[in-house]
């Protein structure tokens, strides 16, 4: 996703924080607020200090054991999903999840095809690795220095866009978790939002919970 794209979630992000203190935002007007801040995108200049004084919610911390190294060996497992309706769009997560985390230049990844045939030899289910003792063993099999697992929360629609029948916010937690140790290296929460289905907005919240690692 571009900075465009990462420049409009985070606007809608801003509207759903102070939704209840009764902002309501149409796109008319997020578009006249975007120019400002798709600028600061454009140009590298916006943290997520200033972000989060925009009023976007990004929840991450970071482990100073995870500045310990400067590349990490990892490996991405299967998204898993709190609900059914969240079930669907794991697959699809699965390998954008593993492109946005190579992006941010401190991950090597273990090449998913020796993941899936491994996950398949130890009769893991595709729905997802939630236990973090299975996630480390599985990343010591692989030969892994860390293991990301991603947890799927709700998919819904926000009614306030009902002339938008195909939006969907989703929210997301990504745990990145050191082999050796099984310390929490960095963990966060993302959340996203499509005008045109619920994949978009996954996308989104992956690139929105991955911030704060070169931060």
């Amino acid at each position: 996703m571009d900075r465009l794209g990462i420049g409009l979630v985070l606007l809608h992000g801003a509207y759903i924080s102070n939704k209840s203190k009764g902002f309501k935002l149409k796109r008319i007007l997020i578009h006249a607020v975007a120019l400002t801040v798709i600028g600061l995108l454009l140009t590298c200049c916006m943290s997520t200090t200033q972000m989060m004084t925009l009023g976007v919610p990004l929840e991450y911390a970071k482990s100073p054991v995870f500045d310990s190294k400067q590349l990490w060996r990892t490996v991405v497992l299967p998204p898993s999903a709190s609900s059914i309706y969240s079930s669907p769009f794991t697959t699809g997560l699965y390998d954008y999840a593993g492109m946005a985390l190579l992006r941010t230049g401190r991950f090597s990844l273990v090449d998913r095809t020796i993941v899936d045939q491994l996950l398949t030899e130890q009769e893991f289910s595709y729905s997802g690795v939630v236990d973090q003792a299975t996630a480390v063993q599985l990343g010591k099999l692989l030969g892994a220095e860390a293991v990301m697992t991603i947890n799927i929360g709700q998919i819904t629609h926000d009614n306030f866009w009902d002339d938008e029948p195909a939006q969907r916010d989703v929210s997301l937690h990504v745990l990145i978790i050191s082999v050796e140790t099984s310390e929490v290296l960095y963990t966060s929460m993302g959340m996203g939002s499509d005008f045109e289905g619920a994949e978009g907005a996954l996308r989104m919240a992956i690139e929105v919970a991955l911030m704060g690692i070169n931060e």
